[in-house]
C-alpha cells in the first residue's frame, strides 16, 4: 500500500523512504512495467559498468530515461538515475553509512588539504548510501520544487575499460585530461535532497555527478575543481536533452561533493570509528514467535527501520578543544575571553617507510575553541547505539 503522503517518512534517507512510500522495490515496478527489468538486472551488481553505461547501452533504457526526465544521465538525471542507484544499492545488500552529528560538524570545518593524492578518494563499498547528519547545512536545487536540504548520496565505484564509449563524444577527454587508452576509475555520486517541507515523501531532488580518475597520484583538490568546471561548461550539452546547470546549482553541488569527499577520506583513516546499528535486524528477531497483534506493531515499525553503520566519534570524544585559559586583562582592567570559534582542520599525506616511499592519510582535527561558552550549560545528548 502506498504511503507517499505519510509525514513520518519524510525525514528518512532516500533508499529507506522510497521503499516505505511505494510499498515495494521501485525498480521492480518501473523497469518491469517498461519491459526492461530482466535486461538491466544482470548489470546492477557489476563493478565493470557505470549507471550511465546501463542507461545508454541496455536496450530500452535510453528511451525510458528520455521519456521520464529528458536526459540519459548528468547533473539533473532525475527519476531514472535515482531508481537505478537504489537498485544497485539493493544488489549490494543495502549498505548504509550514517555520519554522526559530531563528525559531520568536524568535517565541515576541515579542509581537504593541498597535495592529497586522488588515490585516497575511495569508497570501502562498490555501492553505498552515505546519510549525512541533519541539519546538514547543504542544499541542492530542483527547478520545479526549489531548494532541498541534502540528506545524503549514493556513491558507486566502477572501473571502465580503455576506449570505453563512455569517454567518447561529450568533451570529457579534453576537459578532464583523460587518456582513452587507460583504464578509468569512476566515482558516481547521486546526491539526494530531502522532501521535508515539500508535498510528499517522493517530492525530493537529485544531482548526479561522475568523477573520472586515471591517476591516483593526481591532486584530489585539482581533480574536483576540474570536474566542477567541466559540469559548468558547454561540453556537457553534447548529452541529448541535457541542460547546462546554472552557476548557483553547481556551487551548491560542489559544496556537497567536498563534504562527501571528506567523509570518504575519514573512512580511509586507520582509526576511523564505525559502529553497527542493526535496527531492522533486531526487529526481525523480535518478530519471531509473536502473536498477530504484537507482530503487527513490530511490522509497522519495520517499515521505517533500517540497518546502518554509524561513523564518527561521539561528541565528548570527538570535539577537540583548546585547554581552558584564564581571561586576560586589558588596559582598563576588564576581563576578555576568546569568542567560541572553530580552528579549521585538514587532511594530509603522511609519508613513511624506507626512503619515505609509502604514504598514508592523516587528519589534523578541527578545534572548537572555548567550547564551554559555545554550548553554555546545555549538556550534549550522547549518540546511543540501540
Amino acid at each position: 500500500m502506498s504511503r507517499i503522503a505519510d509525514a513520518d517518512l519524510m525525514p528518512l534517507p532516500h533508499p529507506v523512504r522510497v521503499d516505505a512510500a511505494v510499498g515495494s522495490s521501485i525498480e521492480e515496478i518501473v523497469l518491469d512495467r517498461a519491459g526492461v527489468l530482466e535486461r538491466v538486472r544482470p548489470h546492477l551488481a557489476s563493478a565493470a559498468v557505470s549507471t550511465e553505461w546501463i542507461i545508454n547501452e541496455v536496450p530500452g533504457m535510453l528511451e525510458l530515461t528520455m521519456a521520464s526526465v529528458g536526459a540519459p544521465a548528468g547533473l539533473n538525471a532525475g527519476l531514472a538515475m535515482l531508481m537505478l542507484a537504489r537498485a544497485r544499492l539493493r544488489a549490494q545488500g543495502d549498505p548504509i553509512l550514517q555520519v554522526a552529528e559530531p563528525l559531520h560538524a568536524q568535517l565541515a570545518e576541515t579542509d581537504l588539504g593541498s597535495g592529497l593524492p586522488a588515490g585516497f578518494f575511495r569508497s570501502p563499498y562498490p555501492v553505498v548510501y552515505v546519510e549525512l547528519a541533519r541539519p546538514s547545512g547543504l542544499e541542492i536545487h530542483n527547478r520545479a520544487s526549489g531548494l532541498h536540504e541534502v540528506e545524503g548520496a549514493y556513491i558507486g565505484s566502477y572501473c571502465i575499460a580503455p576506449y570505453s564509449r563512455q569517454l567518447e563524444g561529450i568533451g570529457r577527454v579534453e576537459h578532464l585530461g583523460l587518456d582513452p587508452a587507460r583504464e578509468t576509475r569512476v566515482m558516481e555520486l547521486t546526491i539526494t535532497g530531502s522532501p521535508v517541507g515539500k508535498d510528499n515523501a517522493l517530492d525530493d531532488a537529485s544531482v548526479d555527478i561522475s568523477l573520472f580518475i586515471q591517476d591516483d597520484d593526481a591532486c584530489l583538490e585539482t581533480l574536483l575543481e576540474r570536474h566542477i568546471a567541466y559540469y559548468r561548461s558547454g561540453a556537457v550539452n553534447a548529452q541529448p536533452g541535457f541542460e547546462i546547470p546554472e552557476q548557483s546549482e553547481t556551487d551548491l553541488a560542489a559544496a556537497v561533493i567536498r563534504q562527501l569527499a571528506k567523509v570518504l577520506l575519514y573512512l580511509n583513516l586507520p582509526d576511523a570509528e564505525q559502529a553497527p546499528l542493526p535496527e531492522r535486524s533486531q526487529l526481525e528477531q523480535r518478530l519471531r514467535g509473536l502473536g498477530p497483534k504484537k507482530a503487527a506493531r513490530i511490522k509497522r515499525r519495520m517499515a521505517t527501520a533500517y540497518d546502518r553503520i554509524v561513523i564518527g566519534p561521539n561528541l565528548d570524544a570527538g570535539a577537540a578543544q583548546d585547554p581552558p585559559q584564564d581571561p586576560t586583562q586589558n588596559g582598563a582592567g576588564t576581563a576578555r575571553s576568546v569568542r567560541p570559534h572553530w580552528r579549521r582542520g585538514h587532511f594530509r599525506r603522511i609519508r613513511y617507510g624506507e626512503q619515505l616511499s609509502e604514504s598514508r592519510l592523516g587528519w589534523i582535527r578541527p578545534v572548537l575553541v572555548n567550547r564551554e561558552e559555545a554550548f553554555g550549560a546545555v549538556k550534549a545528548k550522547p549518540y546511543l547505539m540501540r
